[in-house]
């Protein structure tokens, strides 16, 4: 009977001791009191001191801190309060929020050197994390200016309800930065701050929204139906330094096995799709305009870093956005923006392919596009075609097409062979090799010597046409 009452008094004293830490983890999330003591913090050993500042208890973050990120805080939907005030040589005073890690993450930061301005709108900004890369130069949009100064306390609010986020500097009844859509993959994280200078006054309040809505706002380009939003896409390659793109090494239709829609603003997100690029690398992006007769329109076209723009295979622009360079800065601040180059598109009547090629070796990269005239535009966005394409040539066989064809009174011979899982030409006696690329319906391209070649299996024949002219061989 002892041993029974003493075990009884044993469940019942631990099952006050899980109610306890229950409690405890309860008030991490809610109590507010005590959050700027060390035990709340992960951070570099000797980058941030704790202590009483201009009558506030306050945490000092010393230069080249890196994030120091509140611990046991999983914050979703509510609101982040807080004062800061920035060291003067400091760049970012920056606030991660829905932080995973450091490479999925959303973050809000005072450009401290631009602070103070009513006409710098690189005041304050908010970005997503993709992969680790910062997506500052994707989205320009979310930035504006911030009155706000260094070496003085500042008041800043972040309200975040689903995917929409208000942002307030001192200024507590007007908005500095509305985000209709947050763009960070991750609903959910921890809290991190970095950048020297003094935090105090930090209150995280889970679910108070103040009434922002949880939908997403509205995309006014959505309004737009001039603007590209369904591509065939290929797989990035590496793309060393100094390469550029001709019609010569255009890709195999073969290679666009896949689609990407565009997001936000008509934007191709490549960053999000890829993740990060440490080296330069190069994706082709296709689509097709149909015209009701031959036309003209100018592509608006927004793009980071590098573009090569072909229409029906002939090239018609090549631009570069290259922050690191400042002549080559587009505006705004060589950020992509729609306004940042317009490629002539002369279409004619029927489907027009348009090709683009896009180089990236700097935080993000993407695409964006607009046809400025539709007058005589049918359809857009269709890339079905493509896609059946190259789906077409995965499953076709390349023996059938294998073999010697000559052509009929007379000594040409031309010869077709197999390597590297691609058809090659050749005229007999001749050590000249032409590449062979698929374009449905049996037929080949050659662009070296801007020549199709069609055949017809059942007949063991195929017609070399280059130009006006047209050739008929037999198979031996």
């Amino acid at each position: 009977m002892k041993k029974l009452l003493s075990f009884m008094l044993m469940i019942v004293s631990l099952q006050g001791v899980t109610q306890k830490n229950k409690n405890v983890s309860s008030l991490k999330i809610t109590d507010n009191s005590n959050l700027l003591i060390p035990e709340r913090w992960d951070f570099q050993e000797g980058k941030v001191t704790f202590m009483d500042y201009k009558g506030k208890k306050s945490m000092k973050i010393g230069s080249r801190s890196g994030q120091v990120v509140l611990k046991d805080v999983v914050f979703k939907d509510g609101t982040i309060e807080f004062d800061v005030e920035p060291h003067p040589a400091e760049f970012a005073s920056s606030v991660y929020f829905h932080r995973k890690d450091a490479k999925e993450q959303e973050i809000v930061y005072l450009r401290v050197p631009r602070i103070g301005s009513k006409l710098a709108n690189q005041g304050i900004q908010y970005a997503p994390y993709f992969d680790g890369v910062n997506m500052w130069d994707i989205y320009p949009q979310y930035q504006a200016p911030a009155m706000a100064k260094a070496s003085e306390w500042n008041h800043m609010k972040l309200v975040i309800s689903g995917k929409q986020m208000k942002v307030y500097v001192n200024d507590m009844v007007n908005t500095v930065l509305e985000i209709p859509k947050l763009e960070g993959t991750i609903a959910e994280g921890s809290i991190a701050f970095e950048g020297e200078g003094y935090i105090t006054n930090l209150q995280i309040k889970p679910n108070e929204t103040e009434g922002l809505a949880s939908y997403e706002g509205t995309d006014m380009t959505k309004h737009d139906g001039q603007y590209l939003r369904k591509w065939a896409i290929t797989s990035p390659i590496l793309f060393p330094k100094g390469t550029e793109t001709f019609a010569e090494n255009l890709p195999d239709a073969e290679a666009f096995s896949e689609s990407i829609d565009a997001e936000t603003a008509g934007l191709v997100n490549l960053t999000r799709r890829f993740g990060a690029t440490p080296q330069r690398k190069l994706v082709w992006l296709k689509t097709t305009l149909t015209a009701s007769e031959p036309t003209f329109t100018n592509l608006q076209i927004g793009f980071n870093d590098e573009i090569w723009v072909y229409l029906n295979n002939e090239m018609v622009l090549v631009d570069k956005n290259l922050f690191q360079q400042v002549g080559m800065r587009k505006k705004p601040g060589g950020r992509l923006s729609i306004d940042n180059t317009v490629a002539k598109l002369h279409l004619k009547k029927g489907e027009n392919e348009l090709l683009i090629a896009v180089a990236n070796d700097f935080y993000g990269w993407g695409l964006m596009a607009r046809i400025e005239n539709a007058e005589k535009i049918e359809r857009t966005d269709e890339v079905s075609s493509i896609l059946n394409l190259a789906e077409e040539i995965k499953n076709t066989p390349l023996e059938p097409y294998v073999g010697v064809y000559a052509q009929p009174a007379s000594d040409y011979k031309l010869t077709i062979v197999q390597k590297e899982g691609k058809l090659v030409a050749k005229m007999v006696n001749s050590d000249t090799e032409f590449k062979m690329k698929y374009i449905g319906n049996h037929t080949f391209s050659i662009p070296q010597v801007f020549a199709t070649i069609q055949f017809r299996p059942t007949q063991n024949k195929l017609n070399l046409k280059q130009g006006v002219d047209v050739k008929e061989f037999v198979k031996e």
